[in-house]
């Protein structure tokens, strides 16, 4: 009778030792602490923007976190109308594969000149990559050149730079600003123009102006600058094709309406060659002031007054 309840004892102690490592290694499938769809993915566009008065009683916004989980569906739309999905280019002669290191970072080719001195150790040579890539296999911008993806491909929150795609390798990065200048910093090519933040958003991220996803940036009442109680002079109908960077450009940017939508913004060369045609590009130092002999200053182009009496 003894030997049946030390039997049953073990048996009992071994039935629940199965059910605690069942039950250990769910969880482990279930994926931890990584989550467990899209949805978990912070968005600008949710984001809620509270003001807050400095000593100098200037007002700068503070970025509040979400409140709602973001829909991945609002996610992939946003996405699908910004410039990062529609990237492919090609060079004057057709090329494109180093363009490709910033506008489709899946499809670009390194060559031995673009390795770091310490891939030379190895004596490997690399084949020359192909000069154009077709516009069929060139990827963009997707969501895992920003974001880590898991093994379950649920895309990670925190930023992160795919710096060698065909190895997967992430690169950690400590702000969005950090994550954005892997493409958009300064370069000398005709076509592209220089970030230089400056005046009243000196020292923002990327993120506070800028959408995430659409990379849509706004000044209106959906952002950070909410309708005046009493009219600013400027803000009337006259200028309601005049975007806010043609007045209150800091840098010296000239100013002008542009051919292709026919709003007034700042205009740069992108490049040192003074013979570069300038082309549409919106300034990053924004100042308070704004100076109206800009463009109504005596013969000027646009036959606009030059008898405007500034406030």
């Amino acid at each position: 009778m003894r030997s049946k309840r030390i039997t049953l004892r073990v048996n009992l102690i071994f039935w629940i030792l199965g059910f605690l490592i069942i039950v250990g290694l769910a969880s482990c499938q279930s994926g931890g602490d990584f989550p467990t769809s899209v949805t978990e993915i912070p968005t600008v566009q949710s984001e809620v923007a509270e003001l807050i008065q400095t000593s100098s009683g200037q007002t700068l916004p503070t970025v509040i976190p979400p409140t709602a989980t973001p829909d991945p569906a609002a996610i992939k739309v946003a996405w699908q109308s910004s410039p990062h999905a529609n990237s492919y280019v090609q060079d004057s002669s057709g090329q494109n594969n180093t363009c490709a290191r910033c506008h489709a970072p899946i499809n670009w080719m390194p060559a031995m000149d673009d390795l770091p001195e310490s891939c030379f150790a190895c004596k490997f040579e690399l084949e020359v990559p192909p000069p154009t890539i077709s516009e069929v296999d060139w990827t963009d911008i997707p969501c895992n050149i920003c974001h880590k993806v898991d093994k379950k491909d649920n895309i990670q929150p925190e930023y992160a730079w795919l710096e060698i795609a065909p190895l997967e390798e992430y690169a950690e990065v400590a702000s969005s600003s950090e994550l954005c200048l892997k493409c958009h910093a300064p370069v000398d090519i005709p076509g592209h123009g220089t970030i230089n933040l400056g005046g009243a958003h000196a020292g923002y991220e990327c993120t506070q102006c800028h959408s995430a996803h659409d990379t849509l940036a706004s000044c209106d009442p959906a952002g950070c600058h909410a309708e005046p109680t009493s009219p600013i002079a400027g803000h009337d109908a006259d200028h309601e094709a005049v975007s806010c960077v043609a007045c209150h450009d800091g840098s010296g940017m000239e100013v002008g309406p542009n051919e292709e939508n026919g709003i007034w913004t700042t205009f740069t060369s992108g490049s040192t060659n003074v013979s570069a045609d300038k082309f549409a590009f919106t300034s990053h130092n924004i100042v308070l002031e704004a100076s109206c002999d800009r463009c109504h200053f005596v013969n000027n182009p646009w036959r606009l007054s030059d008898s405007v009496v500034e406030p």
